[in-house]
């Protein structure tokens, strides 16, 4: 070989090595260019994961530039993840199983809440189970999160609402049924942990801690468009990671004051017992490795089925995708989060 063309080669290895850099670069701002959003519909202390994946910058650390926005409710969040408006959404089962019964095109990609972890609240002349027969059942809504919870509390202890002449009525929000069932005008509702232990302190009953009673039902979780799922396998995989780390910060007893001191600026509570109950409730039911379950998604199904019979369209198994979740499993990274923090 000539003295030239060595020469030549030897210049263009030292421009590929000093370019190189430049190159990676590159390639690291264009993957961190990638931007996405995530909707929620509810403000409450289980929002706090999303808040702290932000803050933290944990997306932006798996190359995630990401907007969490509020959308009112659960059917515009659907609606807005079916038009590709937002690409991710942290709901409940209910919503999710309902827009692909309708033909949206979305996956649930984790569910970090599998289980019901209300309480069973009830008027203090109510003893056992059987009381609750021919009383009345305070839900938020007919067909809503609760309605579907109240049959199935009802179900797991051995009564039925036709048969038990059990009255389900639909009253309003949280606040509203605490009120109602302190005040009479029901004889039971389901209420978040920090509002049943409100109302054990003015003589109401808690019945049942349904988190211990282990009711599968699909609570939390997230879903993605299902097209961008399939275009972008990389940037959801990420979207988890960012999650995943932000739960595992979350859980963590020495992360506390940092959690609750976003909890209070985007919660905009200033109540440092309300702020600590709802830390607590937060922490109950947290799956570490958040699969979702076909059993949790069944109920809802089972539940909704009475109401709108078009859900049984929809096949549960085909609308979880745990692949990544087991990925990360597998690989050992959720286990090395919790290893580092707790």
């Amino acid at each position: 070989m000539s003295a030239h063309r060595k020469n030549l080669g030897y210049l263009i290895w030292l421009f590929v090595v000093g370019l190189w850099p430049t190159l990676s670069d590159t390639a690291q701002a264009a993957q961190k260019s990638v931007k996405v959003r995530i909707s929620q519909s509810a403000v409450s202390a289980r929002s706090t994961v999303l808040w702290i994946a932000q803050e933290r910058g944990l997306f932006a650390k798996h190359g995630i530039e990401m907007e969490v926005i509020y959308l009112r409710s659960s059917p515009l969040q659907m609606t807005a993840l079916a038009t590709g408006e937002v690409q991710f959404a942290s709901s409940g089962g209910s919503p999710m199983l309902s827009a692909v019964a309708s033909g949206q095109d979305l996956k649930i990609i984790a569910a970090p809440g599998n289980r019901l972890v209300y309480d069973l609240v009830v008027r203090p002349e109510i003893k056992e189970a059987k009381d609750l027969r021919g009383k009345r059942f305070g839900v938020t809504n007919i067909g809503g999160t609760t309605w579907m919870a109240a049959y199935l509390t009802l179900e797991h202890l051995g009564l039925d609402a036709t048969r038990d002449q059990v009255r389900i009525n639909g009253i309003g929000n949280q606040t509203l049924l605490a009120q109602a069932v302190e005040a009479g005008n029901i004889d039971a509702t389901l209420l978040d942990p920090f509002l049943s232990r409100r109302s054990k302190a003015k003589g109401m009953t808690i019945l049942a801690e349904l988190a211990r009673a282990k009711i599968p039902f699909m609570s939390t979780a997230f879903a993605v468009n299902g097209s961008f799922l399939r275009d972008h396998p990389a940037v959801v995989e990420g979207v988890l990671r960012a999650l995943f780390e932000a739960q595992a910060f979350v859980t963590t007893p020495a992360n506390r004051h940092v959690v609750m001191q976003t909890m209070m600026r985007q919660m905009k509570i200033s109540d440092i017992a309300s702020l600590e109950d709802g830390y607590q409730d937060m922490l109950v039911g947290f799956e570490k490795k958040p699969y979702g379950a076909v059993n949790s998604l069944s109920n809802i199904q089972r539940m909704m089925a009475t109401l709108n019979p078009k859900v049984l369209n929809a096949k549960v198994e085909e609308v979880i995708d745990n692949r990544f979740v087991r990925k990360l499993d597998e690989s050992g990274f959720i286990d090395s989060l919790y290893a580092k923090s707790h």
